[in-house]
């Protein structure tokens, strides 16, 4: 399943982000969140969300629990993870690409590295938010197992594998 992933560009690195790149995650998330379609009518209450798990991921003196794509220099997708094994919501943010860089497997490759990361940290089980139709619900999630599990709000919550 994780070995039927398109090969991405050589200059694209997923790592760990820095204390230093919290504006620029930001930025990142937000510009993502704008130009995608599937977020339109929810965009101020997810825009909430993401700017409030930006400050809780970067609020500690330990490496920020957040992981970035970049191409070269040029952060393009942000992924923000919550570590705590009773969270509600353990892919904080989910992967968040910017438009011009959709559809090229960078969103799974992420999706994978949050996933590896949350393993690392002991959690069995990783649940996530997403909107039931939205093209990461159809095409991201289910290869790495996502499963919907609760349909009654506007964001939907999605259990990862």
């Amino acid at each position: 399943m994780l070995s039927s992933l398109p090969s991405l560009d050589s200059r694209l690195i997923v790592r760990n982000a820095t204390a230093a790149e919290q504006n620029l995650v930001l930025q990142v998330t937000l510009l993502a969140l704008a130009m995608n379609t599937d977020w339109h009518d929810a965009t101020g209450e997810v825009q909430d969300l993401i700017e409030a798990a930006i400050k809780k991921a970067f609020s500690s003196d330990q490496e920020p629990s957040c992981l970035v794509a970049a191409h070269g220099s040029r952060i393009i997708a942000a992924s923000l993870l919550d570590y705590n094994p009773e969270t509600t919501n353990h892919l904080t943010s989910g992967p968040w690409v910017l438009a011009e860089y959709r559809n090229r497997g960078i969103g799974g490759a992420l999706l994978r590295s949050s996933l590896e990361l949350l393993a690392e940290h002991g959690i069995t089980s990783a649940f996530g938010m997403t909107r039931k139709n939205s093209i990461a619900a159809k095409f991201v999630y289910p290869k790495f197992g996502g499963v919907i599990e609760n349909l009654s709000a506007p964001i939907q919550k999605e259990l990862v594998f």
